[in-house]
C-alpha cells in the first residue's frame, strides 16, 4: 500500500473540528480530500495542528511534532506553507498544494526551496494557475479543482419561488463593507422589504480571524446598525446548517476577491440552485456562468441592478434556478477529484 504523508503547519483543524464548528473552505477541502484518498487503497497520515488525533474516518491524524522526522513514506503533500518544502527531499513524489494566489511564493524562502527540491504544484482553477509566474521554478504544474459533496451533486429538487431574501457567507474583509454600500444606498431603496442575511465573523478563520478582529469589528458593527434596512447579522454556523440557510435564500451576494482561487461558498450556492451575483474578481467567472446561473458584474451599478432583478423578477429567478438544478457540469465529487490526486501520487 502506498504511504502518503500530508503536512500542514497552519491553523488548528481536523476531520472532527470542520464538522463541529465553522470552518474555512481550504480546511473543508483538505479534510474532504484526505478522507477520499484513504478510500483508494492509500495509507494516509496527516501531521498538522490537529485538536483530535488518531484514526478518524480512515485517516491517521497526528499532532505536528518531531515525530514526523522518523516517518517513512512513498509520497508527500505539503499544504500551503514553506516549512516542509525541503523535508526528506529524497522522496521522488513531492506535491505542493496551494490555496491562495501564488504571488506569495515569489519570495526567496519559497523559490529557493522549490528550485532545490523540485515538486509538482497543484492549483485549483485557471485563474489560480495564472497567478504563478511562468519563470518561477517547479517540476510540474497542474490544475485540480476542489470537489464538492456528493449530496450537493444529487440536488435535483426544483424549489418554489422564494421570498426576497439574500445571503452573504464570506469573510467580512472580503467585500462586506462594499456590499453594505450596495444594499443600503441602492438595493434597499428599490426593495425596502428585502432582507440581507449575513453569516460572517472572525470565528471561522482561526488564528487569522483572531489577528484581524479589529479590522472586522467596524464592518460588523455597521451591519448590526443596518437592521432597519433589512440587514440581519448572524454568527458563523456549522457548515451543514449553513448549507440549509443558503438553500432557503433567493440569491447569493458576494463581490468576490482577487484572493478567491476556487470559492467553495459560491460553488455550493450554485449546486443548491441559488443564483449568485458576483463581480469579475479572482475565479468568479469560473464559478458563475454569466446570465445563466447568475451575473458576473463589472460595475457597482451592474451588481445592484442584477441583485434587484433576481430578488423581484420571478421569471428570471426561476430560469436560473432551473439551469443550476438541471446541469452540474462544472463540478465534480470529491471521490472523482481524489482519483486525479491518486494519479499524481502513484
Amino acid at each position: 500500500m502506498t504511504k502518503v504523508l500530508i503536512v500542514d503547519n497552519g491553523i488548528e483543524f481536523d476531520s472532527l473540528t470542520v464538522r463541529e464548528r465553522p470552518s474555512g473552505g481550504a480546511e473543508t477541502a483538505f479534510v474532504s480530500l484526505v478522507e477520499e484518498l484513504a478510500k483508494l487503497d492509500l495509507d494516509i497520515k496527516v501531521y498538522n495542528n490537529a485538536k483530535n488525533t488518531g484514526n478518524i474516518n480512515g485517516v491517521s491524524w497526528n499532532k505536528l511534532s518531531a515525530k514526523i522526522y522518523n516517518e517513512s513514506f512513498d509520497a508527500i503533500i505539503i499544504n500551503r506553507g514553506d516549512k516542509f518544502l525541503n523535508f526528506k527531499n529524497d522522496c521522488k513524489k513531492r506535491i505542493f498544494w496551494i490555496h491562495n494566489p501564488a504571488q506569495y511564493l515569489v519570495k526567496w524562502r519559497y523559490l529557493s526551496k522549490i528550485f532545490l527540491n523540485p515538486l509538482t504544484i497543484v492549483f485549483s482553477s485557471k485563474y489560480h494557475f495564472k497567478t504563478y509566474p511562468p519563470w518561477a521554478p517547479n517540476k510540474n504544474k497542474v490544475i485540480i479543482p476542489y470537489g464538492v459533496d456528493e449530496q450537493l451533486l444529487q440536488q435535483k429538487k426544483i424549489k418554489k419561488i422564494l421570498e426576497p431574501k439574500a445571503i452573504f457567507t464570506s469573510n467580512p474583509l472580503r467585500g462586506l463593507d462594499w456590499l453594505l454600500d450596495r444594499w443600503e444606498y441602492e438595493i434597499h431603496l428599490k426593495l425596502p422589504k428585502a432582507k440581507l442575511f449575513l453569516y460572517t465573523g472572525s470565528d471561522t478563520y482561526g488564528e487569522f480571524g483572531n489577528k484581524n478582529k479589529k479590522k472586522m469589528s467596524p464592518i460588523l458593527k455597521r451591519a448590526e446598525n443596518l437592521i432597519d434596512k433589512g440587514v440581519i447579522l448572524k454568527k458563523p454556523i456549522k457548515r451543514d446548517l449553513l448549507l440549509k440557510e443558503i438553500s432557503k435564500s433567493r440569491v447569493f451576494l458576494y463581490q468576490g476577491d482577487k484572493n478567491e482561487t476556487f470559492c467553495m461558498s459560491v460553488a455550493e450556492a450554485q449546486l443548491l440552485g441559488v443564483p449568485s451575483i458576483v463581480c469579475d474578481l479572482g475565479c468568479m467567472k469560473e464559478r458563475v456562468r454569466n446570465k445563466i446561473t447568475g451575473y458576473v458584474c463589472n460595475s457597482d451599478k451592474d451588481f445592484s441592478e442584477s441583485a434587484i432583478k433576481i430578488l423581484k423578477d420571478d421569471d428570471s429567478w426561476n430560469l436560473m434556478h432551473n439551469n443550476m438544478i438541471n446541469n452540474h457540469q462544472d463540478y465534480y465529487s470529491w471521490s472523482e477529484i481524489a482519483k486525479l490526486w491518486k494519479k499524481l501520487i502513484t
